[in-house]
């Protein structure tokens, strides 16, 4: 073995120290950055600025052709028990690849910028102004690639650290900005540019240093035809989901249904993204996908199906305490966070959340298919990703709430399906159904129970602040986790662990 110790379970628990603590910061920064920037900006302006930060997000998998998905499976491999010399030119040449291929999309996009603007919906002063955006195509998405590899390698410690820097550098662009009354789109693009190059730098800076000290003295290898196919699969995985990727969506919506319901349409999103983010099976990803990968490859798959089940059931339950408060509280809770930007969008966000149930858990299954790995199925079952924009462009005749509706039964459609062959295909994942509807049963009655106070003019938020108070002990009752929880989560977090025992049922 190359490196034993590199994914033992002491540096998975310091991983995930670090982990936490990164993103913490993050989630305070990258809110505040949100609520200040739509109070800041012009409706046009922030939906402008918004679609363009979506056609980034969409530039994600159409840049990626696979390559991103090749390092997260391989990568923690060759770390592991590589012989010398291969991983440092594994990450060299697939750096490289990625490389070309943004700069590639970025000179194309660049060329033809002027009739994708006045498509999308710009004015002729926004259309001038927005050419910089396509800068952002090779900073941001360089920067995220480089810290995906540093993750892989459970570097959570330097890849939190520039995820922070990023919504942190942009808010102090952003002050500096008002504080000299420059405050413009094209002002706000520079500064965005600026911070991302910076984290890009750094973060190769941190992989480079890391990898010196990563020689390799074991004796595995992976073909460069082994690494093309699993790409090639994962590829059309990529090109078929971009299309109903959430930039995608949101560019979608520009078109259909204009600037202003775009900026709305994506600052529902963004609260959804905050959200997705702190979702186990997201949160946790980069973390878990490098220990589970390295179980699989020692013939522990049972292991890689309890996580997944785990974090299946983990992402319903936070779920379900999102839609309780959303339904309760929803309309006034939006316009507050907004500033009275946006009003009677609570059905909206419920609906959106709902969906994001979905796709988070379409996220997983995308994960597990690719360790065990089903990646030609996977590329099969993108098909019906299809089916997303199609229903986002018949829904715009109904506004948001029809682009939200079609946007959750084109995802439930095809995420469903998938998750039902790979519990056939896999051997049968024990998915806990009865701990899961435990936890969202209780959601679905305290909801109830928060209407009835509302009519009783009880007062909103301390109707709020009960219902959310009242589903986290509720959950200590119903106990949703089950013992086969209880010892994945010994496993990994050793003492840790003791602090879920509540939640789970004894026998």
């Amino acid at each position: 073995m190359n490196n034993p110790n590199l994914y033992s379970g002491k540096r998975f628990r310091k991983s995930i120290q670090h982990f936490l603590q990164g993103r913490t910061v993050q989630a305070i920064a990258f809110f505040v950055l949100t609520l200040w920037l739509v109070r800041l900006l012009t409706p046009t302006d922030y939906g402008a600025y918004m679609v363009l930060w979506g056609m980034v997000e969409m530039m994600v998998p159409l840049s990626s052709l696979g390559m991103l998905e090749a390092v997260r499976r391989f990568l923690p491999e060759l770390a592991e028990r590589g012989a010398p010399g291969v991983l440092v030119k594994f990450i060299r040449w697939m750096t490289l690849i990625r490389l070309i291929i943004m700069v590639t999309w970025a000179m194309l996009i660049a060329t033809f910028w002027s009739n994708i603007a006045v498509w999308i919906g710009f004015s002729v002063q926004q259309q001038d102004t927005t050419l910089l955006a396509v800068g952002l195509i090779i900073t941001v998405i360089g920067f995220r690639y480089a810290s995906e590899m540093l993750e892989c390698l459970l570097e959570q410690r330097w890849s939190q650290l520039t995820h922070a820097l990023m919504p942190i550098g942009r808010l102090t662009g952003i002050a500096l900005l008002v504080l000299v009354g420059g405050l413009t789109l094209e002002w706000l693009l520079w500064v965005d540019i600026a911070v991302s190059l910076s984290c890009f730098l750094l973060a190769e800076f941190f992989l480079m240093r890391k990898l010196r000290n990563l020689p390799g003295t074991g004796d595995f290898r992976v073909s460069a035809r082994e690494i093309a196919s699993f790409a090639w699969h994962m590829a059309g995985v990529n090109l078929l989901r971009a299309i109903a990727n959430v930039g995608a969506m949101r560019i979608l919506v520009a078109r259909t249904l204009g600037l202003e319901a775009a900026g709305m349409f994506a600052f529902l999103q963004q609260l959804l993204m905050i959200t997705a983010r702190y979702l186990p099976a997201k949160l946790l990803a980069n973390v878990i996908r490098p220990m589970l990968i390295s179980r699989y490859a020692t013939g522990e798959v049972s292991i890689v199906k309890q996580g997944m089940a785990l974090l299946w059931k983990s992402n319903l339950l936070i779920i379900a305490a999102g839609m309780m408060a959303v339904s309760v509280a929803g309309d006034p809770l939006i316009a507050f966070i907004s500033s009275g930007r946006f009003t009677d969008a609570g059905m909206v966000m419920l609906i959106m959340l709902l969906g994001l149930g979905a796709t988070s858990q379409g996220q997983l299954v995308s994960m597990t298919m690719q360790i065990f790995p089903y990646t030609r199925q996977l590329r099969y079952f993108s098909l019906l990703s299809v089916v997303t924009p199609l229903a986002v462009m018949i829904g715009s005749n109904w506004g948001l709430l029809g682009v939200a509706s079609g946007i959750v039964l084109s995802v439930w459609l095809m995420n469903s399906m998938t998750l039902l062959w790979l519990n056939r295909q896999a051997g049968r994942i024990e998915l806990d159904w009865p701990g899961a509807l435990r936890g969202i049963g209780w959601a679905a009655l305290l909801a109830v129970v928060g209407w009835w106070m509302i009519e009783r003019e009880l007062g909103l938020w301390w109707t709020l602040a009960f219902v959310l108070l009242a589903y986290g002990l509720g959950l200590m009752l119903v106990k949703p986790l089950n013992q086969v929880d209880m010892a994945l989560l010994n496993r990994g977090l050793r003492n840790r662990a003791r602090f879920f025992a509540v939640f789970a049922q004894k026998d």
